[in-house]
């Protein structure tokens, strides 16, 4: 079989507006410290759609190569106003703590592949397709990066990569924002950041805490931790329906409906997790295998979820106007922590289902006002302090399972000013990555979520079974 060659160059920022130079280096603020040493990775898949019947693929490589022409320019473009994603990474040698981003200039990596064969997605794996790997240690790589693939059959699949100490989910999500409207030459009205700097000028707390939920400090002689297992693209996907979602919803609020329905109020992403979460508790203690995972001791007689919660929207950081990128670029992850009763989660039924969606609620309300904020920075500052040098293998974060949410971002919706014959079309790439044991990713589908499910390989048969996880979503081949 013929094995396709990938080209790869640097692309530099460009020099049209003269920007002024970010001189000192920006030292990374507690919140991006504690982030794990992986990139960020969104695909995105585009379809070439021909004017009238068969194209020859000699036409789809002539339009490939232009849209990499032009995507190149606007990635320059882009990396012009955005100093950090084309810096370098820089960590003392002597505290693998001290870490800064030098916006020097040095560019982001462009790397491009022809296949001879069509597309078929069940066949492919957002590894395989990324050009790029998982985990992040390789400090000679660029911040940023991005493969483009072309199949025979006109698709390109898009893999963007950011290494996750440089920015979270919503921060990736803002670069691409950005060069999405110049490559579309759509920059009217496109606010950036005032400042580049992590200083989010939190107010002191009036005592700083001793513990912190969601966050294990391993004691000095502990050593590395066990890893949970790891499952490779192998995990169970679920599909749930908007018109499911729904429903699911109302089910559970019906059971509230003689309650205070402010108190007793729960999002459709409230009933989801807990739903997804409740079943592949109920999975995993449903096999031998026990899970060594961090977990602290105030709460060991409890099940703990770790939540990736953005607190730009509570720190009044949100985009100024729709389309426009946040205020904040970097990593605010609030990494919250929901308890509650382990009898809950073994109990297949939406009266429990509604309890472990009401407690996910209550977290989320609890930990992200101004004070909880300040006082979960101001926690972590303190440990980074107290830990160094060896503050990334003992400060980890605590969670039975953890779940993150991509739904809100539509990947659908950037189409780079490529032209009218380019149709962005929905994928489950995303889902379809190395994954630790107790994870799951929730991201948007056609009509309904996406959800990776990762457990132990001999807990997926017990989750496909789940009577109550399966009365709400269907299960997706591999």
């Amino acid at each position: 079989m013929h094995a396709a060659t990938m080209d790869a160059e640097l692309v530099r920022p460009s020099t049209k507006r003269n920007l002024p130079s970010i001189v000192e280096p920006i030292r990374l603020h507690a919140f991006d410290l504690f982030m794990p040493p992986i990139n960020v990775r969104i695909p995105m898949v585009f379809k070439i759609i021909p004017a009238s019947g068969s194209v020859p693929s000699s036409i789809f490589r002539e339009q490939f190569d232009t849209i990499v022409t032009k995507l190149k320019a606007s990635l320059a473009d882009a990396l012009e106003l955005c100093p950090p994603v084309a810096g370098t990474i820089h960590t003392s040698p002597d505290d693998a703590s001290d870490i800064t981003i030098n916006c020097d200039g040095r560019g982001a990596t462009f790397m491009t592949q022809v296949e001879r064969q069509s597309y078929v997605e069940s066949e492919h794996t957002l590894d395989g397709l990324s050009g790029t790997d998982l985990f992040g240690m390789d400090a000679s790589k660029t911040i940023f990066a991005v493969k483009l693939t072309l199949f025979s059959c006109g698709t390109i699949v898009m893999v963007t990569s950011m290494h996750h100490l440089v920015a979270d989910l919503t921060s990736c999500i803002d670069f691409l924002r950005i060069w999405d409207r110049i490559s579309g030459d759509d920059t009217g009205n496109l606010a950036l950041p005032k400042s580049w700097s992590r200083d989010l000028n939190l107010p002191a707390p009036i005592a700083l805490p001793s513990i912190m939920p969601g966050i294990v400090i391993l004691p000095p002689s502990s050593g590395p931790l066990p890893m949970p297992a790891l499952r490779m693209f192998d995990g169970l996907r679920w599909f749930i329906s908007d018109a499911s979602l729904a429903q699911l919803k109302t089910d559970c609020m019906a059971l509230f409906s003689v309650k205070d329905p402010v108190r007793y109020w729960i999002s459709s992403a409230d009933a989801f997790t807990a739903l997804v979460w409740g079943a592949m508790t109920r999975a995993r203690h449903d096999i031998s295998t026990e899970p060594a995972l961090p977990t602290n001791e105030a709460h060991a007689e409890l099940e703990s979820l770790g939540v990736a919660v953005d607190g730009r929207e509570r720190l009044g950081l949100d985009p100024p106007e729709a389309g426009s990128p946040t205020r904040y670029f970097g990593n605010l992850n609030l990494s919250v922590a929901v308890y509650t009763p382990r009898k809950n989660l073994l109990e297949a039924t939406l009266e429990a289902t509604s309890r472990i969606a009401l407690a996910i609620r209550k977290t989320i309300q609890d930990e992200t006002t101004l004070d909880a904020i300040a006082s979960r920075a101001a926690f972590i500052e303190a440990q980074v302090e107290a830990t160094r040098p060896d503050t990334t293998q003992r400060m980890v974060l605590e969670g039975d399972c953890r779940s993150t949410n991509w739904a809100k971002h539509d990947l659908t919706k950037f189409d780079f000013g490529l032209g009218s014959n380019m149709k962005s079309i929905g994928t489950t790439l995303a889902t379809k990555t190395i994954y630790p044991a107790g994870m799951f990713l929730i991201s948007r589908g056609s009509g309904g979520l996406l959800v990776a499910t990762t457990v132990e390989k001999e807990a997926d048969v017990p989750l496909s079974m789940d009577p109550l996880l399966t009365r709400y979503a269907e299960l997706l081949s591999n």
